[in-house]
């Protein structure tokens, strides 16, 4: 289930990618227009990558890390991981952990972008969110050969830059993170945090 989870995230969160050929500068300060002002730009971008034979993981990995990344909230999501675990670690073994969830990510999403075959996302409308820091965004990822599959994409603002970055999504009912979360549980719990972080990135 995991692995599913993790793959439809991936193809999903392709949908925030625009390759430097067609980059523009994404307004994060409204978590509805940014999603779909990124989205709209994934179509062309990678049908143009594959009609040019440029689907390769060197490649791929790259338009991930330069141009997904930054729309995603690593450190949030990777406490959320970690759970009560987190009081446990130090410093530096959080930022080890979550540059291994960030590799990790990006190998990920690098292999999910490989496999995008003209699928389509209906965004929910936007809306005025107010003083809110959290949201989450329904959504619906589309195809022709499929039902469509509900989604919600949950946000947060950062309070000091007031951007809106992305740190999980909801699958059907199922979080993402909550799965992770239950999948590394037992490895955090039994060899630590160190083990885990090793792991991720091999």
């Amino acid at each position: 289930m995991l692995k599913t989870l993790t793959f439809i995230f991936s193809l999903t969160a392709t949908t925030l990618l625009s390759t430097s050929s067609h980059a523009v500068s994404i307004d994060s300060s409204s978590p509805y227009l940014m999603i779909k002002s990124v989205g709209e730009q994934v179509f062309q971008s990678v049908g143009e990558a594959k009609a040019k034979a440029q689907i390769n993981e060197k490649t791929m990995q790259a338009i991930i890390e330069s141009t997904l990344m930054p729309y995603i909230d690593v450190t949030f999501a990777s406490y959320k991981i970690l759970g009560p675990q987190l009081k446990k670690t130090s410093k530096e073994q959080r930022e080890g952990f979550v540059e291994a969830m960030t590799v990790n990510l990006i190998k990920t999403y690098s292999s999910a972008l490989s496999q995008y075959n003209n699928q389509t996302v209906r965004y929910e409308a936007d809306r005025n969110v107010g003083d809110k820091s959290m949201i989450d965004i329904k959504t619906e990822l589309v195809s022709n050969d499929a039902q469509p599959i509900n989604m919600i994409f949950k946000l947060r603002k950062n309070s000091k830059t007031g951007e809106w970055k992305a740190y999980d999504l909801i699958v059907e009912g199922i979080s993402l993170i909550d799965a992770k979360r239950s999948e590394l549980s037992k490895p955090l719990r039994v060899n630590g945090i160190d083990y885990v972080t090793n792991m991720l990135v091999n």
